[in-house]
């Protein structure tokens, strides 16, 4: 009996990770801003702005998406220039951190196999019982938990490209993007996430 609360047990954890992996799994969302009557084209030439300071350990992070973000509009028919002669500053915040995702509660199958033996089974031949030794292969067992409630840590990255008008800066655009990763893939993830946003989000010149 405990062998088997064990293995029911385990595979709720097993539900409960395949949740988060599935959470996990769910594509970049996007959301932009444009000024009216801004036209970008008028903003064609553009500088970045790190606002994050030297000394701070974010700061040779948010160079790095800064400089893809500055590739991602050169390819859009945007031009990088020095800051004396650029129509708009471009700016970036990036936040990553785990934050609770609520579960609602949910019914799930548990499938499990009993294990395949060799044994002896008595049978009838010609009207006599005989013994013989025969294989019993493995029989699919299927039945439904309920998996309650509960809360899971979901890494969540968050970011924000706004692009200001570079005499007055007053802003002109704005986009935020947003999605679910690990620590480790924050960097690629966060570069999907400029990508899908300046390409998408941003109006091309």
């Amino acid at each position: 009996m405990k062998s088997a609360r064990s293995r029911t047990w385990c595979s709720i954890i097993f539900l409960s990770g395949f949740l988060f992996a599935v959470h996990g799994c769910a594509g970049i969302e996007i959301r932009s801003l444009l000024k009216p009557h801004v036209n970008m084209a008028d903003y064609r030439t553009f500088t970045i702005i790190n606002q994050v300071k030297s000394d701070d350990k974010n700061y040779l992070r948010d160079e790095v998406l800064l400089d893809h973000a500055s590739h991602i509009l050169s390819l859009t028919g945007y031009q990088r220039t020095s800051a004396d002669k650029a129509k708009a500053h471009v700016t970036l915040v990036f936040t990553e951190g785990y934050e609770k995702v609520f579960v609602p509660p949910s019914t799930q199958p548990i499938i499990s196999y009993t294990q395949g033996e060799f044994t002896t089974v008595t049978g009838t031949l010609n009207g006599q019982t005989v013994n013989f030794f025969g294989y019993i292969p493995p029989q699919r067992i299927e039945h439904y938990v309920e998996v309650p409630a509960h809360n899971i840590d979901v890494y969540r990255l968050a970011l924000r490209i706004d692009i200001y008008d570079a005499k007055n800066l007053n802003q002109i655009w704005s986009g935020t993007a947003y999605m679910e990763s690990s620590p480790a893939n924050a960097v690629p993830y966060a570069k999907k996430m400029i990508d899908k946003l300046l390409r998408q989000g941003l109006p091309g010149i």
